[in-house]
């Protein structure tokens, strides 16, 4: 029954509300959209039948904007409303698909998910990766809305904590195995921990993963210009890059960054944290440890620097930039990774042919990880000490630095295809298909 797991929410919303009270007084992504995830969603309008796509945060927004264009493509007639849970997702959504109805994902309580619904009218929902949600599968089972996940991925902890869910709820259980659904999986081992839940095996597919289809392998010259006069970076600069980067690791590449100058004197370093509303807290490590700061924000549309380069760190304060950020770097650091937990989208740079470094705590993208390193195309580091070592390794060999650059490209074209293969798998499921409006009360037939 969805009451126990609203009673579940419930209970963990009141023992956390000091916490949660704090975040929202004190951080704007916390209080953002908050009317919509209670269910206020803006009423989708019009009788198109509807494709509802769940992309959890901006990597999961980029995972599904070919997939969106192919589905625009094939069904033109459809409405495609694009949901997302953060507010950079939000942001970045709103970017990519102008014109489109973005929504924020809503809270999972029953009721909420149920209004949702009222106000949305999906009559199919695409979930990008793992957004399986509880209540939510409830609801579209109850509605008859089919789901299909796609680039589905499945650790063998949420594999056990969903086995739990399924026991404590007959109903949950029922909506995630039920035939209208279909798990369009990543790899074989995710595959095989979706049918261990007990989905039917022929809807179960192994399609591959849609990051790499959305990677761009070059930025146009203009654009890196561009950032070159912006950031004031000279033909001769050396530039290391430090791409969501999370507490504590701006320190270490700081600290980096100032150890390799004694003899990479070029050397620039442009830091990109993966939440911008920690750009005061990087400030001032970089003040602290006797370098300038200067934000992106302040540098856009200037045609003339007002700094001296020097010993300036750039500081990325900005969304949707960290592509072409990349594409400027001799070496790239992915943050997350060292002093996070989980790591961050090692493949951006990799597509880039930019030589990538790091940490070992890399649980969110272990089948990356295992590729680009098989094709010894990458470098993981384990501690500041090995960071140094590396970084300086890759700035004073060019060539050994291009060929490693050169590997991971290749080693992300050989990846692609997953999304043309889901859109096919998505196609299947709609032919032939009937659903039943119920407020309508007439049959649709796709």
């Amino acid at each position: 029954m969805p009451a126990i797991f609203d009673f579940f929410y419930v209970a963990a919303t009141l023992l956390a509300s000091p916490y949660i009270l704090a975040k929202m007084l004190t951080g704007r992504r916390f209080r953002s959209g908050l009317p919509q995830r209670l269910g206020w969603l803006p009423a989708r309008e019009g009788d198109k039948p509807c494709f509802w796509v769940h992309a959890a945060s901006v990597g999961e927004v980029n995972t599904a904007s070919a997939l969106i264009e192919a589905l625009a493509e094939e069904y033109p007639d459809w409405d495609i409303v694009i949901s997302t849970s953060t507010d950079t997702g939000f942001a970045n959504a709103r970017k990519k698909f102008e014109g489109r109805q973005i929504v924020y994902f809503p809270l999972d309580f029953s009721w909420v998910v149920r209004k949702a619904f009222a106000r949305l009218r999906p009559d199919c929902i695409v979930l990008v990766e793992l957004e399986i949600w509880p209540n939510f599968l409830v609801e579209a089972y109850k509605t008859d809305v089919p789901v299909v996940l796609v680039s589905g991925r499945i650790s063998e902890k949420s594999r056990r904590f969903l086995n739990v869910m399924q026991v404590l709820s007959g109903a949950f259980s029922r909506s995630l195995c039920c035939t209208g659904n279909t798990y369009c999986a990543r790899t074989r081992t995710d595959a095989s921990r979706f049918l261990e839940l007990g989905i039917p095996e022929d809807r179960v597919l192994v399609t591959g993963n849609m990051k790499y289809d959305n990677l761009p392998v070059d930025v146009p010259e203009a654009a890196k210009e561009a950032l070159r006069r912006s950031f004031g970076i000279r033909p001769e600069d050396t530039v290391l890059v430090g791409g969501s980067t999370h507490p504590g690791e701006e320190e270490l590449l700081l600290r980096v960054f100032k150890t390799l100058r004694r003899t990479i004197p070029t050397l620039r370093l442009i830091l990109a944290p993966r939440h911008i509303e920690r750009a005061n807290e990087v400030e001032g490590y970089i003040k602290n440890l006797g370098l300038s700061p200067v934000r992106k924000s302040t540098l856009d549309g200037k045609e003339s620097l007002d700094f001296e380069p020097g010993e300036t760190v750039v500081l990325i304060d900005t969304i949707g930039d960290l592509t072409s950020i990349y594409s400027l770097a001799d070496c790239v650091f992915v943050g997350k990774s060292l002093l996070g937990v989980g790591g961050q989208n090692i493949m951006e740079p990799a597509a880039l042919a930019r030589p990538t470094v790091f940490g070992p705590n890399m649980t969110n993208f272990e089948e990356e990880m295992h590729l680009l390193l098989e094709a010894d195309a990458v470098k993981m580091v384990h501690n500041e000490e090995e960071l140094l070592g590396t970084v300086k390794q890759i700035l004073n060999d060019p060539q050994g630095s291009k060929q490693m650059g050169i590997r991971a490209r290749e080693t992300v074209l050989s990846q692609k295809g997953a999304t043309p293969r889901s859109i096919e798998v998505l196609k299947k499921n709609l032919t032939g298909s009937v659903w039943i409006d119920e407020k309508r009360q007439t049959f649709v037939y796709i």
